[in-house]
């Protein structure tokens, strides 16, 4: 038996930072300066045709994850794990690389493994008491409970700081859904872990 394996209609199209309009390149320098990366990723790419888009998703980020009170490498962790929650392969793939880029102790493998339901992985309590809320809110947020909110408190967490945990959740999820809708590659210097 022969199965044929149908080729993925390409859903987008990529702006390179030359061909982008001004607006649009105004954004990639952003983020380049703002995240030290030297490359515009494909999800900037992928919206550098429309300058408003780029724009909105780009501030978006830039407030959600760099600005606020909790540590970036939390946040960090809190968008990969919702990401591999919703199956996102790109999202996953590239905070994964933000992780490691900002945790050394940690190792590819280690985030591999922590989709596995067998997983040794170990985290601090207050980052377990976080992803173990994300997983809560991304599944379900009607269903989230005054008990989930209080297992936050104890480990130290504020309501203000609870609001930027929802805040980050809300954001994996939109870019979850934009990167998977359009099936986007991963940039060349990211490692699917999904």
């Amino acid at each position: 038996m022969i199965l044929e394996v149908a080729a993925l209609m390409q859903r987008y199209m990529l702006t390179e930072y030359e061909d982008a309009p001004q607006e649009s390149k105004d954004v990639f320098d952003d983020y380049m300066r703002v995240t030290g990366d030297t490359k515009v990723p494909v999800w900037l790419k992928s919206m550098g045709h429309a300058p408003s888009l780029v724009r909105a998703y780009w501030e978006r980020a830039k407030g959600t994850l760099f600005g606020g009170q909790l540590p970036l490498p939390l946040k960090e962790m809190i968008v990969f794990v919702v990401s591999g929650f919703h199956g996102a392969k790109y999202c996953t793939a590239c905070h994964a690389q933000s992780v490691l880029k900002l945790d050394k102790a940690l190792k590819f493998t280690d985030l591999k493994s922590f989709f596995d339901e067998n997983s040794e992985f170990v985290m601090p309590d207050s980052y377990k008491a976080v992803v173990d809320f994300a997983s809560i809110v991304a599944c379900d947020a009607n269903g989230v409970t005054d008990g989930d909110f209080q297992k936050l408190m104890d480990e130290g967490f504020g309501l203000e700081e609870i609001c930027e945990i929802i805040a980050v959740i809300d954001l994996a999820t939109m870019f979850n859904v934009y990167t998977s809708a359009l099936k986007l590659h991963l940039d060349p210097d990211y490692q699917a872990i999904i």
